[in-house]
């Protein structure tokens, strides 16, 4: 193991604290995040840059829950998840037919995929949590085809004071846990990384052309659709 890898995996790591019970909270919350809302969007946006024998790849994908849905959904599927976080492979389980987890640190990716191979790739609240997303997505761009498609969707820069209220922590009372408040914070500056407008830059110098933005959750997710130029 490079250490470069073994960085991302202890950041991972103290970021999700427990990481098997957050492997279980991304496979129980699943169904809520991916819902018909979502499944709209995609037939609507990604879909029509699929063939006939759909190649799509799933940053940080976590348990692989992503992929066995697409899998259900396109059987003639060839789903390509990324991720390192020893927790979140451990939570995989076996993998149903064409789908398949790369190990691999998405600060500086090298997919073992061929240029414009892929039709379509999905950035689920990835972003935010890397030092730097600029070779994660350069390395999609390398991978889709001319007018593949890929999906963002990321928490984005808002107030403090906005955070504060959502979070479930009673953040100014004298006897609230400093860990938790430490916590709280370094939440807040990840979360707070990037403006919605700070993903489409960095989308259209990586090699796409961002075709549409939705400001979610009250302005605190960002949901992006580009395209690769």
């Amino acid at each position: 193991m490079n250490d470069r890898l073994k960085q991302t995996q202890d950041m991972l790591a103290k970021h999700h604290r427990d990481g098997a019970a957050f492997a279980q909270m991304m496979k129980d919350t699943f169904d809520g995040r991916f819902n018909d809302d979502f499944w709209a969007m995609w037939a609507r946006d990604i879909e029509p840059a699929l063939s006939d024998e759909p190649v799509i790849l799933d940053l940080g994908t976590g348990p692989g829950m992503l992929l066995r849905a697409l899998a259900a959904r396109y059987p003639r599927l060839r789903a390509i998840g990324v991720e390192c976080a020893d927790y979140m492979l451990a939570a995989a389980d076996e993998l149903p037919a064409g789908c398949e987890i790369i190990t691999a640190d998405l600060h500086d990716p090298h997919l073992p995929l061929d240029d414009g191979s892929v039709d379509a790739a999905v950035a689920s609240v990835v972003l935010h949590e890397m030092h730097q997303p600029v070779r994660a997505l350069q390395e999609v761009a390398r991978c889709l085809k001319s007018g593949g498609r890929l999906y963002v969707l990321d928490w984005v820069r808002a107030p403090l004071k906005q955070y504060l209220e959502e979070a479930e922590l009673d953040v100014f009372a004298p006897g609230t846990p400093l860990d938790a408040l430490e916590d709280l914070f370094i939440h807040f500056i990840e979360h707070n990384r990037f403006s919605a407008d700070d993903l489409v830059f960095l989308l259209e110098n990586t090699g796409f052309r961002a075709l549409q933005t939705t400001l979610l959750k009250d302005g605190r997710q960002a949901r992006l659709i580009a395209e690769k130029r």
